[in-house]
């Protein structure tokens, strides 16, 4: 873990428009000079700046300065620094430092002056007609929020506006990722552009301030917040400055917007109203049908919420409720909010209602408003039913170990059918996700099924033990499981089955299906007990990974985005955790490893945080076959042991084959990672996953070995529907036969749908294979095309990219030594891998040198990936 102070500057970033726009009409013949506008904080000043530096590299002399309100009770207050008596004492004129170029055309004088609307009227008057005279180029800063109209507007008017907007999520990214130098995580950043509202100011202090209370740490290589971002102490007192004169009784309506929530403008004060609309504090939103006031800026509202005192703040949150339940008619959105409200006051709230208000806030999809409401309702009635709801938002936050202690206690108290149904479900789910405990999932699971004699309920068990088998990895238990539960008409067993349906479905390389059964079920209504256990982005998620193994990355990729924002969004700790992890599949697949092991590496941070054991391993794993790929062995040893150590043989999913072969192949063993993946391919054939078999046998064709896997990847082509599973048996086909104009167009097809390292790895093979007249040319050609893509894979490290020249001018000896000094092994480590002395390995390596044409291994890694400047022998 590590820590960072903030750069005194930080980039300009997410600023390229805005950027043109003022450069076009500044230079513009007649211009007289812009006007940046935004709210506070949007990053005026900094954009003025940077506008204001490029004209005077231009060749304008330049000058700057500020107006403040104190500045505009003095006549030139602003001004009065750049002002001299003119030659002859023949008045004033502004005094511009700047020697002038001899023999140049002078170009007009270029001011920067922030906050231009605070002018006073003597400075309005002086500036004007040097601005009509062309004398002056004029670069001004002015709010857009709560400014009353001064002197300085009529300055305002007479420039060209240059809007600025709080920058976007994305840009926010970029800022975030040059200021740390590293990646950021992206549900950090998300919550650092709400609170800040993608203000860069207000961005700045609360990096600034997270960095130095320690809340913003660098976790195995990824920027995260450890809780949620709090405006530091510094940003809070400019917030509060700034508030500080709002009179007595609009402060008491933004208060209630900030504590609260929005409200109906015509239950508000409209003169408090009007005035806070004018500066800036209040705007007007949309929310379904009607139209909601609330607290203009998000950090505003933050800093009211932290900053009310309790007493008070309880009286407003009461006096709320109480208005809102006194209206006819409201909805259930109107209750919840009441009852939360009343919670949060403190107030008596009958376990009844509280109950009710976890079911609207689970179709709320408001996943801490439900657990707050859960330990609420367990407070105010210990039974069976308030264990249960607190065990399925436990579960759901990612807290899976509260979780166990919850749901235990439930079905010890539970005394109908339905509460140890949902006890079950819900238990069997948390260990095997949460805990890692697979095992002790199945027994209670088969327990319960032994007990019962209703056949919904045994329908509803099968297909829980159904989802409890896909974890473990076998398609054909999980799919017998589901289609005996499914012969039940009941919703209930059908909604459990949702998940686990979609992906034996894609496992099985029937992705279309696995497709059809997500959309179907998405459109199914909410059934609140039997869905609980299913965040809606789960949906989404298995959705993603169907369009991921059939090729369609770009889709996979936006719904797993969704899926992810969605379950951040609820706070649904377990749903994050699994859409992160897919995340990091899709970007493995694509090729892209520095977005894959940031996404590993939130999914290792977040999990080791709340315990959630299945995501952690999930995470470790992935993490160690990206760090594999890319050559970093030291991380990838250590995630691995890691991964290892949390999750035994007994119930090692085949896909542990595709990392030890990695790593073998990383170390050089590029046989001993075939007969791995040969052995997961195996395994993978035994339990039904036919897609993941395909990889795995495709794998060893990357490796080298097509002629041993090729005419199995066509038996499993015929077997499926999926097009990714046919791409993979014809690219092994085609590097058994050697055809390079097949390769050639294979390639294509795969940078066509994203898998970007394949493709360079195909397009390297076609280059050796070419044959006939104008092999060269086609043969450089596509070299050329593999380093472009090789390049966008981020250091990835394969044999695959390897010519073969180099492979054929090296030994296997010599081409596995010169594998592991190329991913940063000393010549001691080699030997001691190898079981060869330190001097054999030296010698290797200079003939390895030789042969490919360089002095040293410094040269190693590229050499590697290009031909050989001096021809070798075998």
């Amino acid at each position: 873990m590590t820590t960072r102070s903030c750069p005194p500057e930080w980039p300009l970033v997410g600023r390229a428009d805005e950027l043109a726009t003022a450069t076009r009409l500044l230079t513009a013949p007649d211009a007289r000079g812009i006007v940046v506008t935004g709210p506070p904080g949007a990053g005026k000043t900094r954009l003025a700046h940077e506008c204001w530096k490029r004209a005077v590299q231009r060749g304008h002399p330049g000058v700057r300065t500020a107006a403040t309100r104190a500045s505009r009770s003095v006549p030139l207050g602003a001004l009065a620094p750049l002002l001299t008596p003119r030659a002859h004492g023949r008045g004033t004129s502004l005094h511009f430092r700047q020697p002038r170029v001899r023999g140049a055309r002078r170009l007009p004088t270029v001011l920067l002056i922030d906050d231009v609307d605070l002018l006073d009227d003597a400075s309005v008057d002086l500036l004007r007609p040097l601005l009509a005279s062309r004398e002056l180029l004029l670069i001004g800063t002015a709010s857009d929020e709560g400014t009353a109209a001064g002197p300085g507007s009529a300055v305002v008017e007479d420039l060209l506006p240059v809007p600025v907007r709080p920058l976007s999520v994305a840009a926010v990214g970029r800022l975030l990722e040059q200021v740390l130098r590293g990646p950021v995580e992206r549900r950090t950043l998300r919550g650092l552009h709400t609170v800040g509202g993608g203000r860069p100011l207000y961005l700045r202090e609360l990096v600034s301030g997270a960095l130095a209370g320690g809340e913003l740490v660098c976790e195995t290589g990824l920027w995260r917040l450890t809780g949620d971002p709090a405006p530091p102490q510094r940003l809070v007192e400019l917030v509060r400055y700034r508030l500080s004169a709002v009179p007595e009784q609009d402060s008491a309506v933004l208060e209630d917007l900030a504590l609260c929530g929005p409200e109906d403008p015509e239950l508000l004060p409209a003169e408090s109203l009007a005035r806070l609309r004018a500066e800036g504090l209040v705007r007007t939103q949309r929310e379904g049908e009607r139209r909601m006031a609330a607290v203009a800026d998000p950090l505003h509202a933050e800093v009211l919420r932290t900053t009310v005192p309790v007493q008070r703040a309880r009286r407003i949150l009461l006096s709320r409720a109480e208005r809102t339940e006194a209206r006819s008619g409201i909805g259930d959105d109107a209750r919840l909010r009441c009852t939360l409200w009343r919670v949060e006051a403190a107030d008596a709230v009958p376990a009844e209602r509280l109950a009710e208000a976890v079911e609207l806030a689970r179709a709320d999809h408001d996943f801490p408003a439900a657990l707050g409401l859960a330990e609420a309702l367990v407070r105010a009635r210990a039974d069976a039913h308030s264990y249960l709801l607190l065990g399925e938002f436990r579960h759901a936050c990612g807290r899976p170990q509260e979780a166990e202690q919850a749901l235990a206690r439930a079905l010890e108290l539970a005394t109908t059918d339905d509460e140890r149904l949902f006890g079950v479900v819900l238990r069997t789910q948390n260990l095997a996700q949460g805990l890692l405990r697979l095992g002790e999932a199945f027994d209670v699971n088969a327990a319960e099924v032994r007990g019962s004699t209703d056949t919904e309920i045994q329908a509803v068990l099968r297909a829980n033990e159904a989802a409890l088998w896909t974890l473990a990895g076998d398609v054909d238990r999980a799919s017998a499981r589901l289609e005996s539960a499914m012969a039940h008409e009941s919703d209930r067993p059908a909604i459990v089955a949702a998940v686990p349906s979609v992906y034996c479905l894609t496992e099985s390389g029937r992705s279309d299906e696995a497709l059809a059964v997500m959309a179907e079920h998405a459109e199914r209504p909410p059934c609140t007990r039997a869905n609980s256990i299913a965040h809606p982005s789960r949906l989404l998620t298995a959705g993603a990974r169907a369009l991921a193994e059939s090729g369609r990355l770009d889709e996979a990729e936006r719904m797993a985005h969704e899926a992810y924002d969605s379950a951040v969004d609820s706070r649904a700790g377990s749903a994050q955790i699994r859409a992160a992890t897919d995340l990091g599949w899709i970007c493995y697949l694509r090729g892209h490893m520095v977005q894959a092991r940031c996404w590993f590496a939130s999914v290792v941070s977040v999990s080791r945080e709340h315990g959630y054991l299945s995501g952690l391993w999930a995470g470790l794993a992935g993490r160690a076959l990206v760090d594999a790929v890319t050559g970093d062995l030291e991380s990838s040893d250590e995630s691995w042991a890691a991964a290892r150590a949390l999750r035994r043989d007994a119930w090692l999913r085949p896909e542990a084959q595709l990392v030890q072969a990695w790593r073998s192949a990383a170390l050089g063993r590029v046989s001993q990672a075939r007969s791995l993946l040969l052995g997961g391919a195996r395994s993978a054939a035994r339990t039904g996953l036919l897609v993941l078999r395909s990889h795995l046998l495709f794998d060893v064709a990357r490796l080298g070995d097509p002629h041993a896997v090729h005419e199995q990847l066509a038996q499993l082509a015929l077997l499926s529907t999926n097009p990714c599973v046919a791409l993979r048996a014809r690219t092994a086909g085609a590097l058994a036969a050697g055809s390079g104009e097949e390769l050639e167009r294979l390639s294509g097809e795969w940078e066509e749908i994203g898998a970007l390292l394949i493709a360079a790895e195909t397009r390297t093979a076609a280059a050796g294979a070419q044959r006939g007249p104008g092999a060269h040319r086609r043969s450089a050609r596509c070299r050329e095309e593999a380093e472009r893509l090789a390049a966008l894979c981020d250091g990835a490290r394969t044999p695959g990219l390897t010519p073969h020249t180099v492979r054929d001018s090296l030994t296997g000896r010599e081409m596995e030594i010169a594998l592991l000094a190329a991913n940063g092994l000393g010549n001691a480590q080699i030997a001691e891998q190898l079981l060869l002395s330190v001097r054999t390995v030296g010698n290797h390596l200079q003939r390895v040198y030789s042969k490919i044409g360089i002095r040293d291994r410094r040269l190693l890694r590229d050499a590697l990936r290009r031909e050989p400047l001096v021809p070798g022998r075998a």
